[in-house]
Formats: C-alpha cells, structure tokens, sequence
C-alpha cells in the first residue's frame, strides 16, 4: 500500500500510511540494521513489529533517504541528524508521521465507541458543549486526539487531560481549526490545532 494521505503545508510534512502488508513483506521494504536489531527482535507481537516497520518506510518514502530515530528517556522521538522534528502516531491499521523545522505533534485515532466511557476522566465541564449529540464520537474522539496531541507537543510529565489540557473554540465538520491550551503549574501556552476525520479515522495535529 502507497500513501493514505500526504500533506505538505505551513513548513510541515506529514504522511500516513495504510499498513495492508503483512510482517513477511515489511521486513522485505526495510531492512533492520544491525544497531536496531535489539529493540525490533523485542518486541513480543508482530503488530508492534510491522508498527514500527511501517513508521521507518513511512518516513523514508516522505523524506526519499534514511533517517535514524532516536527517542528521549521520557519516549519521545527525535531524529538523530536533527534535520527535522518529527512526532509518530499509530491506531489500528494506520501510522503517521509529521515533520518540520519546529516543533509538531500528530495523534490519530479509529472510530471507536470505548472513547465515550474514558470522556469523565479527560474532559473538563466547560468542554462537554464540543460533543456533538449527534456525533459524539467522533467529536468525543477529537477531544481526545488534541489532548494527546497536546501532550506529544510539550512533553510535560504529570499531566491531568481534564485538568492542565483544555480544548476551545471547536466546532464539527469534517475538518477544521481549533485552539489547545496547557496551564499547569505556572506554564501556560496555547497553540492552534487542526482535525480532520475521514471515514473511520480521526487526526489532530499542530
């Protein structure tokens, strides 16, 4: 399977990928170099393994050359010759990626009706109204996706999603831009975020 969607805007790159390979014909689009060998041979699952296939094709295809990811102790990624930064999602069947010369972040999630029994524990009050009676789900999910989102974005360990994430000014549609807002303990910044939800599949990025 090529691209599922690519977009190239705001000196940003992001691309996600439709995983229909089995792990047989992943391992033969990308070969596991020698150094990656310990953390690919660990994983205890083949879906983990065509994941983490998938997001190096992915990247390579975006990219045209190789890039070696590397990962912060707290698991963020970051790509050893600096060139970009990059954040790394994936949900059942899909990875992404986004990249640019500032910092970005991407989740994606798939159409899924457990997202309605988490919606106490990281929506606040005041974002109840975004839930749309009658696509709640879906809007359920892209709270959800621009917390993560969020979250990837400053990488703040500790963090409550219904207490130091906030989501404003989001309406339903296809697609659309919204805000996102961290505030714990004295730090407080917010960003514009943008969803998009095609078909089954729910993406928010910044």
């Amino acid at each position: 399977m090529a691209l599922f969607k690519e977009v190239r805007d705001d000196n940003a790159i992001m691309g996600i990928w439709k995983m229909e390979e089995n792990l047989t014909e992943l391992e033969s689009m990308y070969e596991v170099k020698e150094a990656e060998m310990p953390v690919y041979y660990a994983f205890r699952n083949d879906r983990r393994r065509k994941e983490w296939l998938t997001v190096r094709i992915l990247l390579r295809t975006l990219l045209g050359r190789e890039v070696e990811i590397c990962y912060h102790p707290s698991g963020k990624p970051y790509l050893k010759d600096e060139s970009f930064f990059i954040s790394i999602t994936h949900t059942i069947g899909f990875v992404g990626v986004r990249l640019a010369h500032h910092p970005v972040a991407l989740d994606m999630e798939y159409y899924s009706k457990r997202v309605l029994h988490l919606i106490p524990r990281y929506v606040s009050v005041g974002e109840l109204q975004y839930i749309h009676p009658d696509h709640e789900i879906e809007m359920a999910l892209v709270l959800w996706s621009a917390k993560e989102t969020l979250y990837k974005l400053f990488d703040i360990n500790e963090v409550a999603f219904d207490e130091h994430l906030f989501v404003s000014e989001l309406k339903y549609g296809d697609k659309g831009t919204f805000r996102g807002r961290v505030k714990k303990d004295g730090f407080e910044v917010e960003v514009k975020l943008r969803f998009e939800i095609i078909d089954e599949l729910i993406l928010v990025y910044c």
